[in-house]
């Protein structure tokens, strides 16, 4: 019988990340979760009793640095003999403001770690992905494809890493590597209700007024759960998917139709 194939997945320790962790572990996919603090150490122990074929392990790691990316990817071999998915599903929020205000340390933070960061986990894991075969999946944002007004450097870090994608998938397309993205637009996640949370304290409104606010102009008239974004990766990490690359899934209820 043919060994289950290997991915890393990071920002698992919460919203998409983790929801991603559970729907490849119900598949039968060996784990390797990442992400910036131990709390994805937590997920790594659940996943792993209720999954134990995934045999998961999780590792605190850096992705804005070039050798965390190694390290990650070398664990991922030295655990499991392979790595054939990487799911990137990690990411930072500005602080929310005008382009005069915004802190150019803060630019840069976003920078690195939702642009700089994909690149060198791409970088690190080409090295080993299987030609044919190998996926790519990104975490990109609405915000990506049609900025937003006081999120100027999330906005930007999400619009690199889209051409980033597409670049990508150009050069290993030929390999047989697969290169995708997915871009939601409202995700029930800890980083939303934060943004909810810092506007009724700026706004002097209530967060149920705001979010009722937001989810009026969603078509569908709710937010995404972060497990409906992880099938949607799910999918493009797939061996059905191997004739998609460069592209992105738009998982957003409609919204970008306005």
């Amino acid at each position: 019988m043919a060994q289950s194939r290997v991915a890393i997945i990071t920002g698992a320790s919460q919203g998409i990340g983790e929801a991603a962790a559970h729907v490849f572990a119900e598949d039968g996919v060996r784990l390797v979760l990442s992400d910036l603090t131990d709390a994805v150490h937590a997920v790594g122990t659940e996943i792993a009793a209720a999954f134990p074929s995934s045999q998961t392990v999780s590792v605190v790691t850096d992705l804005s640095d070039p050798a965390a990316c190694d390290a990650l990817v070398a664990r991922a071999v030295e655990q499991h003999g392979s790595l054939d998915i990487v799911i990137h599903a990690t990411a930072v929020m500005q602080q929310v403001g005008p382009v005069q205000t915004t802190d150019p340390d803060d630019w840069d933070r976003v920078l690195a770690m939702n642009a700089r960061g994909p690149f060198l986990l791409s970088r690190s894991a080409l090295r080993v992905l299987p030609r044919p075969g190998g996926r790519i999946v990104f975490t990109g944002s609405a915000t990506g494809q049609i900025g937003q007004a006081y999120l100027a450097a999330y906005s930007a870090s999400k619009g690199a890493l889209r051409a980033f994608t597409h670049s990508l998938a150009l050069e290993v397309a030929a390999e047989g590597i697969t290169v995708n993205g997915v871009a939601p637009a409202h995700v029930e996640a800890a980083i939303n209700q934060s943004a909810l949370e810092r506007a009724a304290a700026e706004t002097g409104r209530s967060v149920e007024d705001l979010r009722a606010e937001r989810d009026s102009g969603i078509p569908v008239r709710r937010q995404a759960t972060a497990r409906e974004i992880a099938q949607g990766m799910h999918y493009l990490a797939s061996p059905e998917a191997a004739y998609v690359t460069g592209t992105w899934l738009d998982i957003n209820g409609g919204a970008l139709l306005r």
